[in-house]
């Protein structure tokens, strides 16, 4: 952050960019980064944004995990080879194994606690930070809008680059380190294209040990990048609505001029609000007014849940579970009770797991929660981050000029509006 006077009030800081990319603190529902680190120690933390915590126990997981056998022993469970099961787990690294996996799912919740409490501090603030770009000797960071869907399609295929595109480097390297790691032990690749060819698959070949680690890591990539593209798109539209407000005032209470009419648009924020912003300047088109719809999570009192409505990412959230479970659990039957072998099995376990755990969510977790009273985290913004613009034009050139800037950056014109009836309108 730059020591300048202007920040010297700043006490709580909502995000750092730098050549390692973008991080930031945001809300979360506690029990999702609890149930990410019960998937596998370290998962909740690399969520919320906490790298050195996470690799430190992703990587003590898994070696404690390798020397205690503990996936062998949930493989024998879960086919019903009890005695199989007690053989080859290992007690003398089990326990340290039962530490870390409490200790990382307490530490997740109560992480995610505190930093929802730290949210609410940090949007109270009078003057707040961001940053739109850094340019760096070894790199370039920019915050920009991502798709989410395209991040989870790159996690799909490489676990770790999804995050990549959304321009967390760190958490994609650590990411995708592992998965590598993974892949490479578990014979996952030659698996598959032993799946894809009709190959018949020897479970002999097939190291348990490291392919049960496959269904944790590849669900949490998937669902951790589709997440944090969200999230890094409600940081724009925050970063835009804070440095927009700062310099024009949506309130328009106020003595308003009798400007001879008003062209009126509809957008989403994007960097195209300011691109338009910036040609009304240079063409000296300066009277203009942005009023943000607050149509979610208003703060004058318009609040929706964001959580479960704004993006999908409660019922995404389900999915994502569902099918992270029932890929592990096709795995382990795949070839030893079902066949097609782990692959197939798998692949079908996490499609139909998805689906399961979607309807699931979508239809049950409001009863739930009904039921226990629970109520949704409330979100930092909202997600659409929907403006109405009013551009004060007073010839037909100006006008001529302006409809064009809203053709050329995607704004949706909805008519025009005389100076007296604008008065009218704003003032009534």
């Amino acid at each position: 952050m730059p020591k300048t006077k202007e920040y010297t009030d700043i006490r709580y800081i909502k995000m750092h960019m730098d050549a390692l990319g973008i991080n930031y603190i945001h809300r979360s529902q506690p029990w999702t980064a609890a149930w990410w680190s019960a998937a596998l120690p370290g998962f909740g933390h690399l969520y919320l944004g906490c790298y050195l915590k996470g690799l430190v126990l992703i990587t003590g997981e898994i070696f404690i995990n390798i020397k205690a056998r503990i996936n062998l022993a949930i493989l024998y469970t879960f086919i019903g080879n009890f005695e199989k099961a007690n053989h080859v787990f290992n007690d003398r690294w089990g326990l340290f194994y039962a530490a870390i996996w409490v200790f990382s799912i307490y530490d997740a919740y109560t992480l995610a606690v505190k930093t929802n409490q730290l949210c609410e501090l940090e949007e109270a603030q009078k003057t707040r930070y961001f940053t739109r770009s850094r340019v760096c000797p070894i790199g370039i960071s920019f915050l920009a809008q991502r798709n989410p869907v395209l991040a989870a399609f790159f996690s799909f295929v490489l676990g770790g680059m999804g995050q990549i595109y959304n321009s967390q480097y760190v958490k994609g390297f650590i990411l995708i380190f592992w998965v590598f790691i993974i892949n490479y032990y578990s014979q996952f690749n030659h698996l598959l294209v032993k799946t894809l060819t009709g190959k018949e698959i020897f479970l002999q070949q097939v190291d348990w040990q490291w392919l049960l680690f496959y269904p944790s890591i590849i669900g949490f990539c998937i669902w951790d990048s589709y997440v944090g593209a969200v999230e890094i798109n409600r940081l724009f539209i925050e970063e835009q609505r804070y440095e927009i407000s700062k310099n024009i005032s949506s309130d328009t209470s106020g003595d308003v001029p009798a400007y001879p009419a008003y062209l009126v648009g509809m957008c989403r924020q994007s960097v195209n609000l300011e691109l338009l912003t910036n040609s009304l300047e240079k063409r000296s088109m300066k009277k203009y007014q942005i009023i943000f719809l607050d149509r979610v999570n208003n703060k004058y009192g318009g609040a929706g849940n964001s959580n479960n409505t704004a993006d999908g990412m409660s019922n995404f959230n389900g999915a994502i579970c569902g099918a992270t479970i029932f890929m592990l659990l096709g795995t382990i039957w795949g070839g030893t009770i079902l066949p097609g072998g782990p692959i197939l099995v798998g692949i079908s376990g996490f499609v139909l797991g998805a689906v399961i755990g979607y309807l699931a969510d979508r239809y049950a977790s409001g009863w739930i929660r009904a039921k226990l009273n629970l109520r949704p985290v409330e979100r930092n913004n909202a997600f659409e981050g929907e403006v109405m613009l009013f551009v004060k034009v007073e010839e037909k050139a100006e006008l001529q000029y302006a409809v064009s800037l809203f053709a050329e950056h995607g704004v949706c014109l909805a008519g025009t509006v005389e100076g007296d009836t604008f008065n009218n309108f704003v003032l009534a």
